[in-house]
C-alpha cells in the first residue's frame, strides 16, 4: 500500500456575478459553520483595479486548519491535514462541512462553477521510476524529474466536468527532515454554465468522491 498523506482540501464555489460585498457572505458562511473560524476576519484593501480572484476577506481557525477566502468572483473553502487522519476519514468529514458551507453561500449567491480540489504526497525514494513505470512503456533513460498532467472529461445532467490530474516529483519538510516523494493532486470541476444548482454538484461528488479515496489515488500510481 502507498504511504499516501493528505496535504489539503479545497472547496471552490464560482459566482455568477461579480460580489461587491464580500463581507456579508462571511458573514453568512461563519454562522453556518459556527465557532469553526474563530480568528478574527481580515479584511483586505483590494484596488478596484486588481484581478476579480484575488481575495478580499480571509477567515481563519486558530490552528491553522480551516480556511475561507473570499473574491469578488468565488469563495473559497480549504482545510489543511496534520497528517493524523486517514484519507477516506478526512475526505467524509470535508463533504459534511461543505455541505453546510454550500448552504450559506447560495442562500445569498448563483453559483456557475465548483471545485473540488485534492493535494497529497507520497513517499517514495525513487519517485520519477514509479511514476514511469506506471504510465510509459517505453526506456526514457535517465531522468531528473518528470510531470504529467492528464484531463478526463465526462458529462452529466447536460453538464460538462474534468476530473484533472497532475503527478510530479517532490519532497516534503517535516521539521527539517526531507523526504522524497511524489506530489499528486486531483482537481474535478465544471465547465461554466448559466447557473449550477447545489443539488447536482453534491451528486457529482457523491458518485465520484471514490476518486479522493485511497484505493482511487493509489491507481494513479500503482
Amino acid at each position: 500500500m502507498l504511504n499516501l498523506t493528505l496535504i489539503q482540501m479545497q472547496f471552490a464555489l464560482f459566482f455568477d456575478e461579480i460580489e461587491n460585498r464580500p463581507d456579508k457572505l462571511a458573514n453568512k458562511v461563519e454562522d453556518a459553520l459556527e465557532s469553526l473560524f474563530d480568528q478574527m476576519p481580515t479584511i483586505l484593501p483590494v484596488p478596484p483595479e486588481a484581478p476579480l480572484d484575488v481575495p478580499s476577506v480571509i477567515m481563519q481557525s486558530s490552528d491553522g486548519v480551516y480556511t475561507c477566502n473570499i473574491a469578488k468572483t468565488r469563495i473559497d473553502f480549504i482545510v489543511n491535514s496534520n497528517g493524523g487522519h486517514s484519507i477516506s476519514v478526512g475526505l467524509d468529514k470535508f463533504i459534511d462541512l461543505i455541505n453546510s458551507f454550500s448552504e450559506a453561500v447560495y442562500s445569498y449567491k448563483k453559483v456557475v462553477r465548483f471545485g473540488l480540489i485534492g493535494r497529497y504526497f507520497i513517499t517514495d525514494k525513487d519517485p520519477v521510476r514509479k511514476i514511469k513505470g506506471k504510465y510509459f512503456k517505453g526506456d526514457l533513460g535517465e531522468l531528473e524529474e518528470l510531470n504529467i498532467r492528464f484531463n478526463k472529461r465526462f458529462d452529466g445532467n447536460n453538464i460538462v466536468f474534468n476530473d484533472i490530474v497532475e503527478i510530479s516529483k517532490g519532497n516534503s519538510n517535516e521539521n527539517g527532515n526531507i523526504t522524497d516523494g511524489i506530489f499528486l493532486q486531483r482537481d474535478l470541476n465544471n465547465v461554466p454554465v448559466q447557473i449550477i444548482s447545489m443539488e447536482e454538484i453534491f451528486s457529482i461528488i457523491d458518485s465520484h468522491k471514490d476518486k479522493f479515496s485511497q484505493s482511487g489515488l493509489s491507481e494513479l500510481i500503482e
